[in-house]
């Protein structure tokens, strides 16, 4: 407890008091500072829980009474510094540096108000990882999902923190996804309804940060998807995902049951998904049997077999 508080009180005392307060508002954040500095030399005989008490109470009174103090505290870089603000191209995009070797060694969730942000950390065992690997961000529909992809990545360390991303208020599940790229690594998300997002790359330390609200919950009509039969995560469904490569809308997902499918998009009407169905045989040569399952905007695939 002595340890966290003598950090708790370094902290406070470090933060950067950004230019463009007004000089008033300042003077009165150093007379703060200086205060508690002569407030701890005259209760240095009081109980360090006591004193603990004090250093928050003080802290959020700061916070809740000077609007401008509050907005400053939300640029202190206590994630690392900015390198970029993600734009959404149908749903998609990717930013980081081209590497190998990294890990996505945890993901984090931090709750804030009706926010949730899910904090992905890379690191490297040979070096400082001061950039985040090269990857894409994803987000799709029929189910809510987000799916994220790291290229460079040779070890997902982090895959035993999704399941605590279930404790997210707007999560259904979160899992990872096999590939048969050894130097690349994919997680997905479910949500149980329309979220907004926005997502921030950081650097020094390498993260990025994907913030969660509460979206529109528009009427959606159904979709007719176009599928592969449900299977165990394997090789065998990641071939599958190969030879659709280059299909509209591919992605793999978990059905009701936990098994897995590969989806080769989804379609407004029944005809519509049998017509792309004779298409990607043609075109692809896919042998295999695709399913048409009809499925609601916040459904989870159901779990079907090949000879169903």
């Amino acid at each position: 407890m002595d340890k966290q508080l003598e950090v708790m009180h370094r902290a406070y005392n470090d933060i950067e008091i950004p230019q463009e307060l007004s000089a008033a508002t300042r003077m009165g954040i150093e007379r703060g500072k200086q205060q508690r500095r002569k407030n701890r030399v005259v209760r240095r005989s009081l109980k360090w829980g006591s004193s603990a008490a004090a250093v928050l109470i003080s802290f959020t009174i700061s916070v809740n009474t000077m609007p401008a103090f509050a907005g400053s505290l939300e640029q202190v870089p206590v994630l690392g510094k900015l390198v970029e603000v993600l734009q959404f191209t149908h749903g998609s995009a990717g930013g980081g540096t081209i590497q190998d070797g990294v890990d996505v060694d945890f993901i984090a969730l931090k709750t804030q108000g009706e926010r949730d942000q899910l904090i992905l950390n890379f690191a490297n065992p040979d070096e400082d990882q001061t950039l985040a690997s090269s990857y894409n961000v994803k987000f799709t529909e029929y189910p809510y999902t987000m799916t994220i992809s790291v290229s460079g990545a040779r070890k997902f360390s982090a895959a035993k923190d999704l399941e605590t991303l279930k404790a997210s208020r707007f999560v259904e599940d979160a899992y990872p996804l096999i590939t048969l790229d050894d130097s690349a690594i994919r997680f997905s998300v479910t949500f149980k309804e329309p979220v907004s997002y926005e997502v921030k790359e950081y650097k020094d330390p390498a993260q990025v940060v994907i913030t969660l609200k509460q979206g529109a919950g528009d009427q959606k009509q159904p979709v007719y998807s176009l599928r592969t039969p449900s299977q165990p995560a394997g090789e065998t469904l990641a071939i599958a995902e190969e030879m659709l490569f280059g299909v509209e809308g591919l992605r793999m997902l978990k059905d009701q049951k936990g098994l897995f499918l590969v989806e080769a998009g989804y379609y407004p009407t029944e005809e519509a998904a049998q017509e792309a169905m004779k298409q990607i045989q043609t075109e692809h040569g896919y042998a295999e049997p695709l399913i048409v399952e009809k499925r609601m905007a916040v459904e989870l695939p159901q779990s079907i077999s090949a000879d169903q």
